[in-house]
């Protein structure tokens, strides 16, 4: 509809106003109505309009000051800005692929709170552009593992326990058994279209930092205890690598043998260590090192390679590597 559009067309002119109004403001050059005025080519009356705006609908009423010994305006708070929203076709195409992306942790409370933030922002502005932000984003995708799903009871008690830093306790099933665990909930980590809590456990039997999955976590309950957040609290302070969710008591200097191109090319692709290293061999194979504390991990990485990927070190993997291999071969000679 001709009206509509029009409309949209002045909503979006006035707010690429007012973030231009924002960023001046806070620049600390003073700018006046004469600066606005200028600089967009509009009326007093519009530059006035526009301000209350920014005073009213920007969250502005309290900050912004007119300066009669430097004739403009300022914040009177140096950390004020207005809340960004899109304005350009780019921005609106990166919103809409969050949205797609979310779709991967569905399943969670937070994915639907996240998906309403991340819908409204991609549907803010259409502007007319070579980029056409609603076809684009359905050519563009992310593949995951379906995600568990999560009872919003369970989510909403893990949640209050990790903004309160208050100890929890529940039960967990592990091998048929079932397990009261008592913990400080450090983080929630999605991994692969599982949820994990991470943190510390503190029955004596299993002290340490451990993971839980949600889905085999029941009957919650938060503590009156509170705990201190320990300054190396994120899981990532304590994994080394990048080959899943795991963090393991030793850490080992690998050094395996890739005996194919493409999954040499493939290994090159990711940052799977800090201290990783690719040496080129005379024999056209190449040797890659990194150290790592996530040995399973890394052990079922190997073994995903098959045949393209040999371990030399350390000898644990190697000797594990040998007994899948033969159990494999085993099974094989048996079809």
């Amino acid at each position: 509809m001709p009206g509509k559009k029009k409309d949209e067309k002045e909503s979006l002119a006035t707010y690429r106003r007012i973030v231009w109004y924002d960023e001046k403001i806070a620049s600390g050059t003073y700018p006046n109505v004469k600066t606005f005025m200028d600089k967009w080519e509009i009326s007093e009356a519009t530059v006035h309009r526009d301000l209350d705006a920014l005073r009213d609908d920007f969250g502005a009423a309290e900050y912004l000051e007119y300066d009669r010994f430097k004739k403009g305006y300022h914040y009177k708070s140096p950390t004020f800005r207005i809340p960004g929203l899109l304005t350009t076709e780019r921005q609106i195409i990166s919103a809409r692929l969050m949205s797609n992306l979310l779709n991967t942790i569905k399943g969670t409370p937070v994915y639907t709170q996240a998906i309403e933030v991340f819908t409204t922002l991609a549907s803010n502005i259409e502007q007319d552009s070579k980029l056409n932000a609603k076809k684009l984003s359905n050519r563009i995708l992310f593949l995951g593992m379906e995600p568990v799903d999560i009872k919003d009871q369970t989510w909403g008690l893990l949640e209050e326990a990790l903004s309160t830093n208050r100890y929890i306790s529940f039960d967990y099933e592990k091998d048929g058994h079932i397990n009261d665990v008592t913990m400080k909930p450090y983080q929630l980590i999605y991994y692969n279209g599982m949820w994990s809590l991470y943190g510390y456990n503190t029955n004596p039997k299993y002290d340490g930092l451990r993971f839980f999955n949600l889905p085999v976590i029941k009957n919650v309950r938060i503590k009156k205890e509170t705990f201190e957040l320990p300054a190396d609290f994120s899981y990532e302070k304590h994994a080394v690598g990048k080959f899943g969710r795991f963090i393991g008591n030793e850490t080992f200097e690998f050094k395996l043998k890739i005996l194919s191109s493409y999954t040499e090319d493939y290994a090159k692709m990711y940052k799977w260590a800090a201290d990783q290293k690719f040496e080129s061999q005379s024999d056209g194979t190449t040797i890659m090192t990194f150290t790592s504390n996530q040995y399973l991990p890394v052990l079922n990485w190997v073994l995903a390679r098959g045949m393209y990927i040999k371990p030399l070190a350390p000898e644990k993997l190697v000797n594990d590597w040998k007994k899948n291999v033969i159990a494999m071969a085993k099974m094989a000679e048996e079809m």
